[in-house]
C-alpha cells in the first residue's frame, strides 16, 4: 500500500511540474547546409595567401526549451579546404564541432541562439611544396546566430570564431583567425 501511495505521489508530482513548465520539452533532429570560412591567417611568409572556399558541414541538432529559454547542443562534422596561393598548395580542414548554445525564442518562430563551441579537428591536413602537415589540436570557440522555425523545419544562420588567435587551427605563432559562417536547414522529428 505504501509503495503505491508513494508511486502515487512521485506520479501526481510530475504531472504537476509538467504542467507547470518546469520539466523541459525536449526535441531532437538533423541539420546540414553550407560552411564558408574566411581566413586571416599571418604566414611566415608574406607571399602566402590562404583562400577560402565554401564548404559543407551536417550533423544531430537537440533542444530542451523552458517556455522561451533553451539550450541547444549540437554535433556538427564540417568539412572545406583552403587554396594557398604562391606555394601552390591546399589544406582540408575537417572537424567536430560541440556547440552548447542558451536559446531565447520570440514571436513565435524566431530564436537567437549563443554560446561555446568545442572543436576537435578529425582531418586538417595540408601539403605545398614538398611540404606536408596535420593539425590536430582542439579548439574552443564561441557561436551566434539566428533560427526561423515553421512546423518541423528550421532555417539557421550563425557565426563561428574562436576565443583566442592562437588556438585557430592550432598554430601558435602570430595572429591567426579562421571564422566560419553557416547557413543550414534543419528537421526535428
Amino acid at each position: 500500500m505504501m509503495k503505491k501511495l508513494a508511486l502515487l505521489l512521485v506520479v501526481a508530482f510530475f504531472a504537476t511540474e509538467a504542467s507547470a513548465g518546469l520539466l523541459p520539452k525536449a526535441r531532437f533532429g538533423i541539420k546540414a547546409g553550407m560552411d564558408y570560412q574566411t581566413t586571416d591567417i599571418k604566414a611566415i611568409a608574406d607571399q602566402v595567401k590562404f583562400d577560402s572556399n565554401t564548404g559543407w558541414f551536417a550533423g544531430l541538432q537537440g533542444e530542451l526549451t523552458w517556455g522561451m529559454f533553451g539550450v541547444r547542443p549540437e554535433l556538427i562534422y564540417s568539412h572545406n579546404k583552403f587554396d594557398i596561393e604562391g606555394v601552390g598548395g591546399e589544406m582540408k580542414l575537417s572537424k567536430l564541432d560541440l556547440p552548447i548554445l542558451a536559446q531565447l525564442k520570440f514571436l513565435g518562430f524566431l530564436a537567437i541562439q549563443a554560446g561555446p563551441t568545442f572543436c576537435i579537428m578529425t582531418n586538417t591536413s595540408g601539403a605545398a611544396d614538398g611540404y606536408e602537415w596535420s593539425v590536430d589540436r582542439p579548439t574552443v570557440g564561441y557561436a551566434i546566430g539566428a533560427e526561423a522555425r515553421i512546423w518541423k523545419l528550421a532555417v539557421s544562420a550563425r557565426y563561428n570564431g574562436a576565443f583566442k588567435d592562437s588556438e585557430v587551427l592550432g598554430f601558435t605563432t602570430g595572429e591567426n583567425k579562421i571564422s566560419t559562417f553557416q547557413l543550414g536547414v534543419g528537421f526535428y522529428f
